[in-house]
């Protein structure tokens, strides 16, 4: 009997040491003592001595300590307070260490990263100071500290925290919460020592991971010297310099741009439009097209077919159809007259006597159809660059300038944190590709003539780009409720650098003049036939002036309502016996019918542009289109 006994006992006390070692192999932290010195400046120097049990899971080379470094002011503003580490000690001696900056904080990591840990325990002890940690009442002056902090996945088997006031202060109040973020627990004990100088907070039970201590404890007023207004102020240029340097040079761009429209930028006077019975003298139709659309927004294929068609009605050419396409055909018999030619319309004359034979818009023919519209397009630019409304891109170059300086001044004098500098540097390349994107589109919209209009896609596209802005950058941050200010910025000043690039152009005083008369042509054109009637010194409607004005009605986009007219025309006034006998002697097309001319030869007209787009070549699939209130643990600083 006593032998069983004494087996029994044997295997009890080795169960017990089993246990123990278990235990006591399990990666925590065993004791976390934080010491709180609070001067009267404000300033605090905490001393952590955080003692752990290394068994090289978790901890192989070290520990790291994170230390958040953002505070809520009684604004709501959340604002960054000052650190400096003093020293980083393991066991008593000098550690390795490195710290790296977040954008909430800092991260000490300690150890050597070529040095394992044999098992066991281990103590570290950080040291820095920190401030703008205090927050006043009217009442009292008060220490909120979160002594351990919440991020530990390790449990922590003690924690004590010892707040020690300034020479001859006595705490006034005190109390502590212990467990997870938000917890209002309060499982400590507090004592006062040094003739209630310092109050030193004691865990009455171990904390899990994730779990922490954080002590609070009040002053009387006046014990801490608040900061001064040139100090507030200076904390106030620290909080938002990133804000002031970015909100200062877009400003700046601002303002120089500005200075630059009213210099180069503003449109002349518009005159007053009135109707207009004949072209602008020396305007093609091909160039009318050009100068109100201030440069060929689709290609210029409108102003090609406009151009086709006024060497047809001139008997330069003929345009033909053959198996539904239409055939552009020179005239040999007017050959002399072609001396006089527009550069536009003598560049589709030049390409046709080179080619040697007619032109059949259709697909087979795409090559050739290219080459004629990039010779047109350089005749007409060549003749017309700066004669009737200049770009002033020159003025576009001090400006970018002044971007770049400002993002480099953000990103050097700014302090953003590496994760948001990434961030920040994904967001500046997408915002250049928007602003590809946006440069494109803008030229369609700047081209629109109704202000109206166009102000209303302007104000679509901002909207559109600000929601595109938005949904980014919160699945690129995770939520982040506040965007970093260097992407703001950069959006900010490519947004300016983008409406500039549009604003800065502006017609000539020549330009201005071409515009209203050819506005005034425009409006003649596209009124009803009985308000022409009304029109003093209308001339009469007559086939030959029809065909004169079809070329430019095909260039303004008006060649419908000018080619009902001339149909209304052709029934009444001119007699059902014209009407019928009616067939322009430059088309030769089965499908055209007199009696409804509006709906063929206008309609024949107006989709030359498109044939001459769809005859185009394929882009290869291989080539690139372009050649990112109460306290509770975790509470404090």
């Amino acid at each position: 009997m006593k032998s069983f006994q004494a087996i029994a006992g044997a295997l009890v006390a080795l169960f017990i040491v089993l246990s123990g070692a278990a235990v006591q192999a399990e990666e925590r932290i065993n004791r976390f003592v934080s010491t709180v010195e609070v001067a009267e400046s404000g300033l605090l120097t905490v001393t952590e001595t955080i003692s752990v049990r290394a068994e090289g899971n978790q901890i192989k080379r070290g520990i790291y300590r994170d230390i958040p470094l953002r505070a809520e002011g009684a604004d709501g503003r959340t604002y960054r307070v000052g650190f400096k580490l003093l020293s980083v000690l393991q066991d008593g001696s000098s550690a390795s260490y490195f710290v790296r900056d977040s954008s909430d904080g800092v991260r000490i990591y300690i150890g050597d990263e070529n040095v394992f840990l044999q098992p066991g325990n281990y103590t570290y002890t950080i040291e820095y100071e920190t401030d703008r940690q205090i927050r006043f009442f009217n009442n009292h002056d008060e220490v909120y500290w979160n002594a351990t902090g919440n991020e530990w996945n390790f449990p922590i088997d003690e924690a004590l925290a010892r707040v020690v006031l300034p020479e001859g202060v006595r705490a006034q109040d005190w109390t502590a919460y212990t467990g997870s973020f938000g917890s209002t627990a309060q499982n400590y004990e507090a004592r006062l020592a040094e003739n209630g100088r310092e109050v030193i907070f004691t865990t009455t039970s171990p904390l899990s991971a994730y779990q922490g201590l954080t002590v609070v404890v009040s002053m009387p007023k006046g014990t801490i010297t608040p900061p001064s207004d040139a100090a507030k102020f200076g904390y106030f240029l620290q909080d938002n310099r990133s804000e002031l340097i970015g909100g200062a040079g877009v400003l700046l761009v601002l303002v120089y741009y500005l200075a630059a429209w009213l210099y180069v930028g503003r449109d002349p006077a518009k005159g007053v439009i009135y109707p207009r019975f004949n072209p602008p003298a020396g305007v093609s139709p091909a160039l009318s097209r050009y100068v109100t659309t201030r440069g060929f927004s689709d290609g210029g294929w409108i102003a090609l077919a406009a151009a086709s068609l006024n060497l047809a009605v001139k008997k330069q050419m003929r345009l033909d159809e053959k198996d539904g396409d239409v055939v552009l055909a020179l005239e040999s018999e007017h050959a002399s007259a072609r001396r006089d030619l527009p550069k536009g319309e003598a560049a589709i004359v030049n390409f046709l006597e080179g080619r040697g034979s007619s032109l059949q818009i259709y697909k087979g023919n795409g090559s050739s159809i290219k080459t004629l519209g990039t010779k047109f397009r350089s005749a007409i630019e060549g003749e017309s660059r700066n004669v009737f409304f200049k770009n002033n891109r020159a003025f576009l170059i001090p400006g970018a300038l002044l971007s770049i300086v400002a993002i480099v001044l953000l990103f050097a004098l700014g302090q953003m944190p590496p994760d948001q500098q990434e961030f920040a540097m994904v967001f500046m390349f997408m915002s250049i590709f928007a602003a590809a994107v946006s440069v494109n589109i803008g030229k369609a919209i700047f081209r629109i003539s109704n202000m109206q209009i166009r102000m209303a896609l302007i104000f679509a596209l901002f909207v559109v780009a600000m929601v595109t802005v938005g949904l980014f950058a919160g699945n690129i941050t995770g939520g982040i409720t506040t965007l970093p200010i260097l992407p703001v910025v950069a959006a900010s000043l490519l947004a300016l650098n983008v409406l500039f690039f549009f604003l800065l152009g502006a017609p000539t005083a020549l330009g201005r003049q071409v515009l209203d008369e050819v506005e005034g042509l425009k409006l003649y054109l596209s009124v009803a036939e009985k308000e022409r009637l009304n029109m003093a010194e209308a001339p009469d409607m007559s086939t030959t002036h029809f065909e004169e004005l079809l070329p430019y009605a095909v260039a303004l986009g008006v060649e419908k309502p000018w080619s009902r007219a001339f149909e209304g025309w052709l029934a009444t006034a001119a007699g059902a016996a014209a009407a019928a006998s009616y067939h322009p002697y430059w088309y030769s097309g089965r499908r055209f019918e007199p009696s409804r001319v509006s709906d063929t030869l206008g309609r024949t007209a107006s989709s030359m542009a498109q044939s001459f787009q769809s005859s185009l070549p394929v882009p290869k699939s291989s080539s690139s289109g372009f050649s990112s209130s109460g306290g509770s643990s975790g509470g404090g600083g």
